[in-house]
């Protein structure tokens, strides 16, 4: 390839490069470690990978069944999550996957079998998946990976899908996250920082659905990632993607033995405590977060449970019990 070929093909991967020059410097230095080469033809000077780094069937031969294994099972599982960047590069290494495994090796059969003898299933009963669009997606990708801004218009739930009204927000991806076959973006606004004065000491960090994304450009400037932002602290502690967290409860519960059991096995908080009740159910207590999804697992329960405390909470559901039974005609 020309230098401006390999510039072309770069960007078109997401990565930025400020000036040919600074790309031919570093195409020097990679031939200087005798990972390049290259050749002059008329006024051009032409650039070419070493055959290792691209002949699938080459690096196969190097490659150990454990690493193919590996990089099968990372293309199956989060190859669709990785951006361009990085998928594109290292596709040498898929290919050689492939092959390593189809060969007629002692150990091939058990590592190439092993793939198929593992999956992941939705715990609840599972919707279709939205669709993404997927040059939406792959700039959201890139931009979150080289921690560039965005440009989104996005639309909120239940609007309609017109492009014309939704003004675009400055926005600077922070993580990626799938929760419940959704993908999630969460993101900065520079455009509301913290305002102490105002009660409002933090920046404005939002959870926004990608398949609500109607139109994202990656503006190619970038950010400094803020130091405050870990995205574990976010899932566990935040809460965040329980939807609407509330402030902690100790919550009461009245469960049927099997229910009591099986939250024995995967329980509801850290100091979850059993109680047996004089008409033979068990009282579970612990302190919990309410939200929408700790709201959708008591309402799965049926039945099986009854909530004894806090109080707001037992009224909120029987209220709901009493407009279900209206709803279905079922005597009192």
């Amino acid at each position: 390839m020309s230098t401006s070929q390999v510039l072309q093909l770069l960007e078109d991967r997401g990565h930025g490069v400020d000036y040919p020059k600074q790309l031919r410097r570093r195409l020097s230095m990679l031939e200087r470690d005798l990972l390049v080469l290259s050749t002059v033809s008329g006024r051009h000077r032409l650039w070419q990978r070493k055959s290792w780094l691209h002949g699938a069937g080459q690096v196969a031969s190097l490659m150990s069944a454990s690493e193919a294994v590996a990089f099968h099972a990372l293309r199956r599982f989060v190859g669709d999550k990785l951006p361009a960047a990085v998928t594109k590069d290292i596709e040498p290494l898929f290919k050689a996957a492939d092959t390593r495994l189809s060969q007629a090796r002692e150990d091939s059969r058990l590592y190439r079998a092993w793939v198929n003898k593992i999956d992941s299933v939705e715990p609840t009963y599972m919707l279709s998946r939205p669709h993404v669009n997927p040059e939406v997606f792959q700039t959201v990708v890139t931009a979150t990976f080289f921690e560039r801004e965005l440009l989104v218009r996005y639309r909120q739930a239940y609007r309609e899908t017109r492009a014309d009204d939704f003004k675009p927000k400055r926005l600077w991806p922070l993580a990626l996250v799938e929760s419940a076959g959704l993908m999630y973006m969460v993101a900065q606004s520079p455009d509301h920082p913290p305002r102490p004065d105002d009660g409002k000491p933090d920046w404005l960090r939002l959870l926004y659905r990608l398949d609500r994304i109607v139109s994202a450009v990656d503006s190619g400037d970038k950010f400094a990632y803020p130091r405050d932002f870990r995205l574990q602290d976010t899932i566990e502690n935040e809460q965040v993607f329980d939807f609407l967290p509330e402030e902690p409860v100790v919550l009461e519960l009245a469960l049927e033995p099997g229910e009591a059991k099986r939250l024995e096995e995967r329980r509801m908080s850290k100091d979850q405590k059993p109680e047996p009740l004089p008409d033979g159910r068990i009282k579970v207590t612990g302190t919990v977060v309410p939200s929408v999804k700790l709201r959708w697992w008591l309402r799965s329960l049926g039945a099986a449970v009854e909530i004894l405390a806090p109080p707001a909470l037992r009224d909120e559901f029987a209220r709901d019990a009493v407009a279900l039974a209206k709803r279905y005609g079922a005597a009192a």
